[in-house]
């Protein structure tokens, strides 16, 4: 596994997907590897719940370029993942988003493996533009990482067609799993007092989990919040989570007089999450843009009523009506509603949280998520053999076969061609390749043996897409 957030690193939910389906396959019996970045105070080799997790020296993160750390990052995934290659053989590589797509692409080449990888999101879904050179060039890894993945996961039907419109992804490679959750971790007593210092116990309270990001709606739950007092209302407000936005939502709470009534709780430990899920009346996400919703499993594994936008993965997790209320995106009073559909209606709650409940146990525990994962792995990493490979078995059997050393470069990532994967063992250095083209240019040294002498071989990509062969033996 190949990923930039595992705990302790939590910025999203890459991490918590990452650790639950790592621990899942151990425990059907599937060994699993994670290379993921360092974290202060965290060891560099540790095993947890039966994972092997190895975190690499990511540098300092420049604070004017945060794609040179990445590519610090990458560079060390490489080496790390090379170095232990000599022992452990891997089966596959398994990357998460598009931070570590390069190490990603070039592990597959290097070390001849298949290549699968989960799309949790993409950079104009987060954004809702491509403006600017950094939001391009994640563009273009996203694309990259897409278009050399021998198979893709995504977490929802609305993330299947989304990431076949803006990154050209192949349906055939493509195959819709959910994420799951540890519906025991959420069992517990209601105690606002362990983290609600300041806010009424007499108030009915309303929860909000995640990053504090536009996307996700925050500014449209404050004005829906406001729609609530102007009802007469008595409520709280709870925020969990940071994010670069929570200035100006501090901000926007203290310019509409908001301090009484809305909590920012910051990062919080798993015992009072789980207290704040149990203590609250209702969980809200109004994000504008959502592939999934993994908070939205952990408040109905908490039996707790949900409220969502009817976006994106939420609209497959919550049925109207039956396992939470859906409402228009960005409609603060049609969100307002939704909540005081909840609230005003004890009954509809309570059978509606029972509901939720059952569906994440009959879809969404992480043992079936891993099932589906093994099921990936195990048709997505068999490739069909090459209709071009060479005839000559002695050739064939030689362990240095057509090994990728490479680093993949993209020209302005639109309109250029990708040398792909070179199928055949080249018998004479002047032997041109014809290769299927891309999106991205490539250029690159080819370890391989073209006489009994061993050589190295540099393959220049033309503007017609056919790859020469010239022998360097420096």
């Amino acid at each position: 596994m190949l990923t930039w957030e595992f705990p302790p690193r939590i910025i999203g939910g890459i991490s918590t997907h990452v650790y639950h389906l790592s621990r899942a396959l151990v425990e059907k019996g599937t060994p699993v590897r994670v290379i993921t970045c360092d974290f202060p105070n965290a060891p560099a080799e540790e095993i947890i719940d039966g994972v092997s997790v190895s975190r690499v020296d990511s540098g300092r993160v420049p604070e004017s370029n945060f794609l040179l750390w990445i590519y610090h990052l990458n560079s060390q995934m490489i080496s790390k993942t090379t170095e232990l290659f000599e022992t452990e053989r891997f089966d596959l590589i398994h990357a998460h988003d598009w931070v570590v797509g390069r190490a990603a692409v070039e592990l597959k080449n290097r070390l001849g493996l298949p290549l699968i990888s989960t799309i949790h999101a993409t950079e104009i879904g987060r954004g809702g533009s491509l403006d600017g050179e950094y939001r391009r060039k994640v563009r273009d890894i996203e694309r990259l990482l897409v278009d050399q993945s021998d198979g893709i996961i995504c977490c929802s039907n609305y993330m299947l067609d989304h990431i076949q419109h803006v990154l050209g992804a192949v349906k055939t490679k493509i195959r819709v799993i959910p994420n799951g959750v540890e519906s025991s971790r959420f069992n517990g007593d209601r105690q606002p007092q362990l983290i609600l210092t300041g806010i009424s116990e007499d108030r009915k309270i309303i929860l909000c989990v995640g990053r504090i990001v536009r996307e996700k709606g925050i500014f449209t739950l404050l004005d829906a919040l406001e729609e609530l007092r102007k009802q007469g209302k008595d409520v709280s407000l709870v925020f969990v989570g940071e994010g670069p936005l929570k200035e100006d939502l501090v901000k926007e709470v203290l310019r509409r007089k908001l301090s009484d009534r809305v909590k920012l709780a910051g990062f919080v430990d798993e015992k009072k999450l789980v207290s704040l899920y149990n203590s609250s009346d209702v969980f809200v996400l109004a994000s504008h843009y959502e592939p999934f919703g993994m908070v939205v499993l952990e408040a109905m594994a908490s039996r707790i009523p949900v409220v969502v936008s009817d976006v994106g993965g939420l609209s497959e997790i919550v049925e109207d009506g039956i396992t939470g209320v859906k409402v228009l995106a960005s409609d603060p009073r049609a969100l307002a509603e939704g909540i005081l559909r909840v609230l005003d209606n004890p009954e509809l709650a309570e059978q509606m949280t029972e509901n939720a409940y059952r569906v994440v146990q009959e879809r969404y525990k992480w043992d079936l998520i891993a099932e589906k994962t093994l099921k990936a792995y195990r048709t997505d990493s068999v490739k069909p053999p090459s209709s071009t490979a060479v005839e000559d078995v002695e050739f064939l059997s030689d362990p240095a076969l057509v090994q990728f050393l490479l680093t993949i470069g993209a020209t302005n990532g639109e309109g250029a061609v990708s040398a792909g994967e070179i199928a055949s063992l080249i018998k004479s250095p002047e032997t041109p390749v014809k290769l299927s083209l891309g999106r991205q240019a490539s250029l690159g040294y080819v370890s391989t043996k073209l006489a009994p002498d061993s050589a190295r071989v540099r393959y220049h990509l033309s503007p017609v897409g056919i790859i020469k062969a010239c022998s360097d033996m420096s």
